[in-house]
């Protein structure tokens, strides 16, 4: 037993959660299509609040221990009819390794993004203190396939 939980110990540790997420949405101009959007997202499990504005796109506060992706995010607002662009993400969660590359997963989806970032002591900041639960500030652009792992660009960890 004591084997099986040391198993699954990296797996428990590198969890995370999305805490909040903006999502640009490309030809969303008008009035009707903001309120369309607005009653159409409310519905998702785990989000507990939206905000539509035609020209910054969609605010989503996420519910605290959601099991949310991006991905399913994105995919409510091509359900409705609109193209969704890049977004602003905040995550917690503890970055992980085994192979070189620090990821995210995302509590119960099995969802993975991996983590990079433009400026060095960002990633060293991860590095530090694999183990610690961190929440950070990111970008993340439309993958071009689904088949690829999305990346989640970390523009600061939040104290």
């Amino acid at each position: 037993m004591r084997k099986l939980l040391l198993l699954f110990a990296p797996l428990a540790l590198g969890q995370a959660e999305f805490l909040h997420v903006t999502l640009a949405v490309d030809k969303m101009d008008c009035a009707t299509c903001v309120k369309s959007m607005e009653i159409g997202l409310r519905k998702i499990r785990g989000v507990e609040k939206v905000a539509v504005d035609a020209a910054t796109g969609v605010d989503f506060t996420l519910a605290p221990g959601n099991r949310i992706s991006l991905e399913q995010l994105r995919d409510a607002i091509k359900g409705i009819g609109f193209r969704p662009g890049d977004a602003k993400v905040i995550v917690r969660g503890t970055a992980v390794t085994d192979d070189g590359r620090w990821r995210f997963e995302v509590a119960g989806t099995g969802k993975m993004y991996n983590l990079s970032s433009r400026h060095d002591h960002v990633i060293l900041g991860l590095q530090e203190k694999p183990v610690v639960v961190r929440k950070v500030n990111a970008t993340s652009a439309v993958p071009p396939d689904p088949q690829t792992v999305p990346v989640l660009d970390v523009t600061e960890i939040v104290p």
